[in-house]
């Protein structure tokens, strides 16, 4: 079964540019690496950052995720720093891994209790202990990361209709839950 996905992103109000970048990228066919990452701040140099641990992770997409995560942090050395989330997906395993360094949220409705949490840190300048989390995932699951401009309350919405496509279920949790105050981002991938 093929993945679908979907993914929104919204500049913080009054700015023309967002911080955050999101990836999805296909890896050995049929498998997918997924990010969203925040560059610190807002503007032009949160988007240099994030655009450049983009590119990283974009470049090496099957490389595992604790290298990935260890290249960006060398590679954002120069900039102002930020945080992100990988997601690996293996439909041929139906397995699921996960990392996250800094407050990117990840949730994930499925029926099984697969719950990743994301470590403090800020690619760039403190790298945490990483924690590469793995689960095993039923087709149909939904995967969800967004950035902290992005309320998890959504979570909890029961008038959010999951069985949407993915880029409206991205686009509706964006207009109810996305917060003007910050840049915003939000990568629904169904499995």
């Amino acid at each position: 079964m093929n993945m679908l996905w979907g993914a929104v992103n919204r500049a913080k109000q009054g700015q023309h540019v967002s911080g955050d970048v999101w990836m999805v990228e296909t890896v050995n066919g049929s498998g997918m690496l997924v990010a969203v990452v925040d560059g610190l701040g807002g503007g032009e140099e949160a988007a240099r950052a994030a655009r450049l641990a983009e590119g990283v992770f974009r470049e090496r997409a099957g490389r595992p995720l604790p290298e990935l995560i260890r290249l960006s942090h060398e590679a954002l050395h120069t900039t102002r720093g930020a945080v992100a989330g990988l997601l690996r997906i293996d439909p041929s395993q139906n397995s699921a891994s996960y990392i996250g360094v800094g407050n990117i949220g990840i949730y994930v409705y499925s029926r099984k209790p697969i719950k990743p949490i994301s470590k403090n840190g800020i690619l760039g300048y403190r790298l945490p202990n990483l924690l590469e989390l793995h689960y095993t995932y039923d087709p149909g699951d939904l995967f969800v990361l967004y950035s902290d401009g992005v309320s998890s309350h959504f979570a909890q919405d029961l008038r959010l209709d999951i069985r949407q496509p993915p880029q409206t279920l991205a686009e509706q949790i964006l207009e109810h839950y996305g917060k003007h105050s910050d840049d915003a981002t939000v990568v629904v991938v169904q499995t």
